[in-house]
């Protein structure tokens, strides 16, 4: 195994959608009621436009021909907003926390990298993945001034553990071809749009 590809398993929905999921019910299971509601709306918010931008290209081929978007990266994102949310709670105190988070957004940098290097996205796809998923963690680091119940020990080797699972055995969700039949059916297309192809030019 490469590094670019094992860097870019750390960003798949496989693993940090439920990773968010987690951090959703963690915050429920402290009391923090308020700051679970708001991390809900925004890692949704942020999900909806990533899946909104990939449906509108592939059912109806809507994009940046320019740019070569055909969609706002869901890795990048994905690895923008949740890492560095969870690396926040990995210490007891504010500064250790972002701190902590500070260096995972640069390992979610890395996963954006990492989509350019094995030649999946465009540069514009990563840096609207990028920008979303770093805006949604830090907004919401910022709105809760960072003070968030670190995990317990027990916990944080469940996280650690899932995260190795997910790099070593590369397990994937089949996110990107559930989007595609989604789209399909939304356009009443026989096929999904394809990077090359845009709306308004003849299929291939």
């Amino acid at each position: 195994m490469t590094f670019w590809p094992l860097i870019t398993r750390l960003g798949d929905s496989s693993l940090l959608a439920p990773a968010a999921v987690f951090v959703f019910c963690w915050l429920l299971y402290r009391r923090e009621t308020a700051k679970a509601g708001l991390w809900a709306m925004l890692f949704g918010f942020s999900t909806a436009l990533v899946v909104s931008s990939k449906l509108a290209f592939m059912g109806w081929g809507i994009g940046i021909p320019n740019l070569n978007f055909t969609g706002i990266s869901g890795h990048s994102m994905l690895a923008g907003a949740v890492l560095p949310t969870l690396a926040a709670q990995l210490f007891g105190t504010r500064r250790a926390g972002l701190f902590a988070a500070a260096l995972a957004a640069l390992l979610a940098m890395l996963v954006g990298i990492s989509r350019l290097e094995i030649n999946v996205h465009s540069p514009a796809e990563v840096y609207a993945g990028l920008s979303l998923g770093l805006g949604t963690s830090a907004l919401f680091l910022a709105a809760t001034r960072a003070h968030l119940p670190a995990f317990q020990p027990a916990v944080l080797l469940l996280v650690i553990a899932l995260s190795l699972g997910q790099t070593v055995t590369g397990v994937r969700a089949p996110t990107h071809q559930l989007l595609e039949r989604i789209a399909m059916h939304l356009a009443d297309r026989p096929a999904p749009f394809q990077r090359g192809q845009w709306a308004g030019q003849p299929d291939v």
